[in-house]
């Protein structure tokens, strides 16, 4: 694979060559700090701009355009990175090398710049019918976390962690939030968000580059702010005391979340030395020490599953069970933690992760997605390319991790109680 980087006054294009796929893959990436308040507007925004243009005024206009390319395909998505908050059209498209046209590659490459800088927009306000789509579904996506057990007890746990951090705050914003966005608020919104957040635009494929950059610099003419600064990382409160919160649900099990602080990592710890730790303390599958305590030993719980969210300086580990079983899941996810930091880890359980890890690295290696995603943070925050990870990978040692494991504080400890439970 070859990496390339071409710099223009507003934005800046990464390009990887490669012959591994037949599709190829594209992101536009719009980045700023988060901002607890813009980040349901930012979202819309975002699904607005996707959904249709000025000269494709209805999606299936859009649709139909899409299909006439072959059947490319054209989204958004909205995504929060600790302090940081990525806003991304991409785009998939075939190679041109398999069709009998001259003109396809600039044709289809055209197209995203023509959706996002050429809106549905009248007299500085959106198209009211499309508005009124897009609001009337983010209101139903807001809705459907309560459905969702796993993703509501988190949010609720990370909104009694401290509600004014934003790492409890949703990109889809709230309901209210949605409900005072105006067609005329949300036009606003699009000027200010052109203008003044960072831009880089990510493509992968078998392609000739210095043509997709010239193609692309043709059709792009925005005004970004190219140095403008993201701090990504953010620094929530750490507690003398646990917090401890219980609340009622009115879903079939218990969940709990234990939320521990990652207390001043350092640039290796956060690359790949706390996703080595993770593996063996939690998300190695049968193999990790909660798993093992949790379910393998004791038959406490129904799942448990891990969120590393080192952008936000917090690690996460969240269980579902039953409510007479949630005293002795607390006891022993803090005796497996504790391990850790004692470096009371086995050469057997440093194999296995390390086996893990590096064959999830080859998996990722043939994922186009994937390797966007680990270019992107390379860029932005110096994390290592995948080769790198590797070799990064081969030589974190136990005594790595248990410094590491001193470094998580327990926060809180969060349970969402089952209806029907018995006290």
């Amino acid at each position: 694979m070859k990496y390339q980087k071409f710099e223009f006054d507003t934005y800046t294009i990464y390009t990887i060559k490669t012959d591994k796929f037949k599709n190829c893959h594209m992101e536009i990436t719009f980045y700023d700090n988060a901002i607890k308040e813009e980040l349901g507007i930012r979202n819309f925004l975002v699904d607005m701009l996707c959904h249709s243009s000025k000269k494709y005024p209805k999606r299936k206009d859009l649709v139909i355009k899409l299909e006439e390319l072959y059947q490319s395909y054209f989204y958004g998505v909205s995504s929060r990175v600790g302090n940081m908050v990525m806003n991304s059209f991409i785009y998939d498209f075939v190679n041109p090398e398999f069709i009998n046209d001259s003109k396809f590659l600039e044709n289809t490459l055209k197209l995203p710049f023509e959706v996002i800088e050429n809106p549905n927009v009248n007299e500085k306000a959106f198209d009211e019918r499309t508005f009124k789509i897009i609001q009337k579904r983010i209101l139903s996506d807001i809705e459907s976390i309560k459905e969702n057990p796993t993703n509501y007890a988190l949010r609720r746990a990370l909104i009694n962690m401290d509600k004014n951090s934003i790492t409890s705050r949703s990109v889809l914003g709230t309901k209210e939030e949605i409900k005072k966005i105006t067609k005329e608020s949300l036009y606003e919104y699009y000027e200010k968000f052109i203008k003044k957040s960072l831009c880089n635009i990510y493509i992968i494929g078998n392609l000739d580059m210095e043509k997709v950059v010239q193609i692309i610099n043709k059709n792009f003419h925005n005004n970004c702010l190219k140095n403008h600064k993201i701090e990504p990382f953010v620094e929530n409160k750490t507690r003398k005391k646990v917090k401890m919160v219980k609340e009622k649900g009115n879903f079939g099990q218990n969940r709990l979340v234990l939320g521990f602080n990652l207390d001043k990592l350092t640039h290796e710890e956060i690359a790949y030395t706390l996703t080595f730790f993770n593996e063996i303390l939690c998300s190695g599958g049968l193999k990790a020490k909660i798993y093992k305590a949790l379910r393998e030993d004791n038959e406490l719980c129904y799942s448990v599953s891990s969120i590393n969210s080192k952008y936000d300086g917090m690690y996460f580990i969240y269980v579902g069970l039953d409510k007479k079983n949630v005293p002795l899941a607390i006891k022993l996810i803090k005796k497996c933690v504790k391990e850790m930091a004692q470096g009371k880890i086995t050469q057997e359980e440093m194999d296995f992760a390390k086996k893990q890890l590096l064959t999830y690295l080859d998996v990722v290696m043939d994922n186009q997605n994937s390797l966007i995603n680990n270019y992107t943070f390379n860029t932005i925050v110096d994390s290592p390319l995948l080769e790198e990870l590797k070799e990064s990978f081969k030589k974190v040692t136990i005594n790595d991790l248990k410094n590491l494991g001193k470094k998580l504080k327990l926060n809180f400890i969060y349970e969402l109680e089952s209806k029907g439970e018995e006290e």
